[in-house]
Order: C-alpha cells, then sequence, then structure tokens
C-alpha cells in the first residue's frame, strides 16, 4: 500500500458532515408559497408562476449565502491559528500536539475541527490524514499551504518551521486587508444586482392591480414575456455577482488531487 493509499484509508475514518436535506425541503415550500402569495395578491394563475419560480431559488441562494459566510469566518480566523501553532512549536511542542492544543486554545469557530483531529490522532491515526482532514474542513487554500508548510517539516525535521509559518502569516494578513477594501468597494455591485433583479418583478406586482394588465399577460405572448423576464433576471442577477466577486486563489495542493497524480509528480 502506497503512502497516498494509507492516508485515503485513514481518511475515511474520520467523520463527516452529513449532506443537509435544506434544499429537498424548502425549495418545493418557497415555490408554493411563492404561488400562493401572488395568486392571493394578483389573482392571475399566470402572473403567479414567474413569483413560483422566483420562489424556488430563494433556498438556494440563502443557503450559497449561509456557506460562504462559514467559509469567510474559517478563512479570518487564519492569522490567529498561525499564531497558536508558532507559540506552541516554540515552547517544544510537537506538531500533532500542536493541532490537539488548537481544539482547547484555537478560535470557537475552529475548535470543532481540531478535536476530530485529536480523537483521530489519540486512536493512533496518522498524521498526514490529519492535515487532508484540515484541508477538506477548511475548504480554503490557505488552509492547504498551512498544512504543507507542516507536512513538509514533519517530514524533514525542518528547524525553521515557525519562522515559515510567520513569514505566511505575515504575507495572510496584508492579503486579507487587500480583500477587505476590494470587497467593501464592490459591495455596491452585489447591492445593485439584487435591486435590479427584484425591481421589476415588484413593479408587476403593483400593476397587477389593474385588470388590463392581469388580461395582457394572460395571453400566450404576455406567458412568453414573463419568461423571458425571469431567464433574464436571473442571468442578470448571477453575472453581476460573479463581477463583484473576487477571484479566489487556486488550491494547488487540495485534497481533489488524486493520490495517483500526486505520485506521478513526485516520481517523475
Amino acid at each position: 500500500m502506497t503512502i497516498y493509499e494509507k492516508i485515503s484509508v485513514d481518511l475515511a475514518k474520520f467523520p463527516r458532515k452529513e449532506s443537509s436535506n435544506f434544499l429537498s425541503i424548502y425549495t418545493p415550500i418557497s415555490a408554493i408559497a411563492g404561488f400562493l402569495f401572488a395568486f392571493v395578491v394578483m389573482g392571475s394563475r399566470t402572473l403567479a408562476i414567474p413569483f413560483a419560480v422566483l420562489g424556488m431559488a430563494l433556498p438556494y441562494l440563502y443557503s450559497q449565502r449561509k456557506l460562504d459566510r462559514e467559509k469567510a469566518a474559517l478563512a479570518v480566523i487564519w492569522p490567529e491559528l498561525l499564531d497558536l501553532m508558532i507559540s506552541g512549536l516554540r515552547s517544544g511542542l510537537s506538531i500533532a500536539e500542536t493541532l490537539i492544543g488548537l481544539g482547547y486554545r484555537g478560535p470557537e469557530i475552529s475548535r470543532s475541527i481540531f478535536t476530530e483531529c485529536e480523537k483521530f490522532l489519540r486512536a493512533g491515526g496518522d498524521v498526514a490524514a490529519t492535515f487532508e482532514f484540515i484541508k477538506s474542513s477548511f475548504d480554503d487554500p490557505i488552509a492547504d499551504q498551512v498544512c504543507e508548510v507542516l507536512d513538509f517539516a514533519r517530514g524533514t525535521g525542518s528547524r525553521d518551521t515557525a519562522l515559515t509559518l510567520r513569514t505566511l502569516g505575515d504575507f495572510i494578513r496584508s492579503d486579507m486587508a487587500v480583500r477587505g477594501e476590494i470587497n467593501a468597494k464592490l459591495g455596491w455591485v452585489k447591492n445593485s444586482a439584487v435591486v435590479a433583479a427584484i425591481a421589476p418583478w415588484i413593479l408587476l406586482a403593483i400593476l397587477s392591480a389593474q385588470p388590463s394588465t392581469v388580461l395582457a399577460f394572460s395571453t400566450p405572448t404576455g406567458f412568453f414575456i414573463l419568461g423571458a423576464g425571469v431567464m433574464m433576471s436571473a442571468i442578470a442577477y448571477f453575472w453581476m455577482g460573479k463581477v463583484g466577486r473576487i477571484q479566489e486563489i487556486p488550491r494547488i495542493f487540495s485534497t481533489s488531487v488524486s493520490a495517483g497524480t500526486r505520485s506521478k509528480k513526485m516520481y517523475r
């Protein structure tokens, strides 16, 4: 068994987060609620269909924003984690002991990750598999870089690990400061995308108080215009969101790289 196959076997011993049924439960509920609300307000099934489609998208947008917030919250704690790692290594602790200590002294949001690492290590697990678990849990390029530094130091016995982590921490802090300024300036783009996507449908709801509006959109041509409006609103929203998003750092050392590919790169 190669080292990468062993890591894969050990990594499978870690507990995995079960996939949430949030979308499968709330997507149809939100669609039905949107349809009923629009039908009660406007009195037209045809005009209520676009609102059902919009309601169907709300759970997905909510879950995506929640995941983005959780990922961002984990990303910003790395300077603190690095300081704690450096403190532990300089006090004479091993890398495994330093990781275990983060389950008690680290930020609250990341303690559960390092607590699972402690359970695995105390059960005789491999440290390399622990690094892979940390990468997959944080799902962040910074975590990949830190784990690769620690893994290299563990394998070579480097004495400059603390100094390397300090340099990496300074780079991460400056990068976060720059990204924070850019995100603040691009925030208006995301807000404009939301307003631009919602405003036409609010106007349609207001105009639906006139019987002529309901009659006009009840025709095949009107239904086609509503469908085109839904599609263009969705395209415009996601396009504006992409424009207002900073390009993420590529995950060169992510766990998605297959063991075979990594082995070929090592022995090429």
